[in-house]
């Protein structure tokens, strides 16, 4: 009996993992829409899915920073990830910079926070090193890759302009092109920020309930 139990809940967390993932990509999908049919704003600057996009790069530094504070060990290497999304951050608001000071300004700010993120990463180098090592043999290291990868490649070779004036001919329209680049944005950065909470949980949770079940185990 305690077996069949345990096929059982692993068959419904196999379940739960799918539909949540299946929410997940379709999340994009239906915020693409409001913009197009409801706000109609051709997803420009001041789109819902940009604005969303912000939302879910601050949130996904949050899990690094409060992973940083609750795990020590993982301070330093946890530093340079969270500053590499915070450089992400501010390329997405180079709309702003460009207005506020001058064209390409959000370089100099991006080039501060990577260099300080990396010299205090280094301060520790093997710190460092060893956490880096836990984090990609972590299981959520491939979700993180492949958000990265469509965010950082796929959607910019999507989202040419060449390729949808082939596609379109006569008949482009630039909001199909906006359509396909930030429609493949925000599903990276979903992704992305699903790596990024399952991390927190197994950082700063996970291991803390085994470390609890361990230490029941032994009192006893």
């Amino acid at each position: 009996m305690p077996s069949r139990n345990n096929q059982s809940n692993t068959i419904f967390k196999a379940l739960c993992h799918f539909f949540s993932l299946a929410l997940l990509v379709a999340l994009p999908v239906l915020v693409v829409q409001i913009d197009i049919n409801v706000l109609h704003n051709g997803l420009s600057e001041q789109s819902l899915t940009e604005y969303l996009e912000n939302v879910l790069l601050l949130s996904t530094i949050a899990c690094y920073v409060l992973i940083a504070v609750k795990k020590p060990d993982f301070r330093h290497f946890g530093v340079l990830v969270a500053g590499f999304f915070l450089c992400l951050f501010i390329r997405e608001l180079d709309k702003w910079f460009d207005d506020n000071f001058w064209h390409g300004f959000w370089v100099y700010p991006a080039a501060i926070v990577a260099s300080s993120a990396l010299i205090y990463a280094l301060t520790n180098k093997l710190a460092m090193l060893n956490s880096f090592a836990r984090f990609v043999k972590n299981r959520n290291f491939t979700f993180l890759c492949l958000g990265l990868a469509i965010l950082l490649v796929f959607s910019r070779l999507f989202g040419m302009g060449e390729l949808w004036h082939s596609i379109l001919t006569d008949g482009y329209v630039r909001t199909a092109k906006n359509v396909a680049e930030e429609g493949l944005e925000l599903l990276a950065y979903f992704i992305i920020l699903y790596a990024s909470v399952r991390y927190v949980y197994d950082y700063c949770y996970h291991g803390q309930h085994c470390h609890d079940a361990t230490h029941r185990v032994l009192s006893k």
